[in-house]
């Protein structure tokens, strides 16, 4: 879920009948309000057609093929698999960054990126050692790198246990752990960004796939079930970042994660050509590369999930306990580090931080 207006089934058959008989999506914005009284924008329109994996009308209807003749006929709208188009990218201009925290040009911005939790699934040793160094690093900014929650109540796949997923239980969870997390912290902390990860966007997917019709007319009650509302994440003072989209910190950029093949770092870096950092894989890889632009680099930044994940039914894996720090100077440029821990245990600039006690 991106953080905004849920969309419901009589939302999408309307998008998706303008589109089959070849209205092209600037028209669709246009009759949007007309229809339901509220608009929606073309580029929020685009963007639920493209992760939908649907295909746009031109902006003049194509000439209709002719269909064959035997069998069932075929749909006038071709679903293609989503590809990456363009790049959807979120600004924070640093010198205000350092400004709010009350910082002078000569002092460092401190952001800490916390990475892949899956609450209620997370490593309790280990969320507990970070939200000590929390505590005693006194961050002014915290990222939320996406799939804080594990949202296994909605998910696609199997489940792993007998008994029913409950989605309460897994919201009651997530607020307490962040509420733990946001206390220590700590006041200072003022620039919070809350990323959508794969898991957190299957919310959104379950809504529209199972229940479209059941949450029709919430809106109009007050009533929203995004994660941002779920999570009450505005009230805690984070900003949303929609899944797949990026955000900028000075010359570094932050994303969920995409790729997850054996050189993802080296993918996500020659598809964005930037620094970039980012989550999804729960490993700590990193690749660098130069070009007329500079130096650039791409690094995971592990997870802090519990490492015997249950759907692996014992096999080995490659995940590895980290998260991430940055150290912004006022042009941008900035120092990163990965502490890994292992088993709850890690240590910061000579202190000792452990979750075990």
């Amino acid at each position: 879920m991106t953080g905004g207006r849920v969309w419901t089934k009589k939302e999408a058959d309307f998008i998706l009948s303008l589109n089959e008989k070849g209205v092209h999506i600037y028209h669709i914005a246009a009759e949007f309000g007309t229809k339901f009284g509220y608009s929606r924008s073309f580029d929020s329109i685009g963007a639920y057609m493209r992760r939908r994996g649907i295909e746009m009308a031109p902006h003049q209807p194509s000439p209709q093929k002719e269909e064959p003749k035997r069998g069932k006929s075929r749909p006038a709208i071709k679903y293609r698999k989503p590809t990456l188009e363009h790049f959807v990218r979120h600004g924070a201009e640093i010198k205000s960054m350092f400004r709010r925290a009350d910082l002078n040009s000569g002092e460092i911005f401190k952001l800490v990126v916390q990475s892949d939790t899956h609450v209620p699934y997370h490593d309790r040793a280990a969320l507990k050692a970070f939200n000590k160094f929390l505590d005693w690093y006194k961050p002014h900014g915290l990222i939320n790198i996406g799939d804080f929650w594990e949202a296994e109540s909605v998910s696609h796949w199997p489940a792993q246990r007998a008994g029913p997923r409950r989605l309460v239980p897994e919201i009651v969870a997530c607020r307490k752990e962040l509420d733990e997390t946001d206390l220590a912290a700590g006041p200072q902390c003022k620039f919070k960004r809350f990323f959508v990860g794969n898991h957190e966007d299957w919310v959104d997917q379950y809504l529209i796939a199972k229940i479209p019709e059941a949450i029709d007319g919430l809106e109009e009650l007050g009533l929203d079930l995004s994660v941002k509302k779920l999570l009450s994440l505005k009230e805690r003072g984070y900003r949303i970042i929609p899944v797949n989209e990026c955000l900028r910190v000075g010359e570094a950029h932050f994303i969920h994660g995409i790729y997850t093949n054996k050189y993802h770092a080296q993918k996500h870096l020659d598809v964005w050509r930037c620094n970039i950092y980012y989550g999804h894989t729960h490993d700590v890889q990193s690749a660098s590369n130069v070009s007329i632009y500079g130096l650039h680099h791409a690094q995971s930044l592990g997870c802090l999930r519990d490492l015997n994940a249950r759907f692996l039914r014992g096999r080995p894996n490659n995940w590895v306990t980290a998260f991430g720090v940055f150290e912004f100077r006022h042009d941008g440029t900035y120092t990163m580090t990965v502490p890994v821990m292992i088993r709850g245990l890690f240590s910061y600039a000579g202190v000792l931080f452990d979750g075990n006690r």
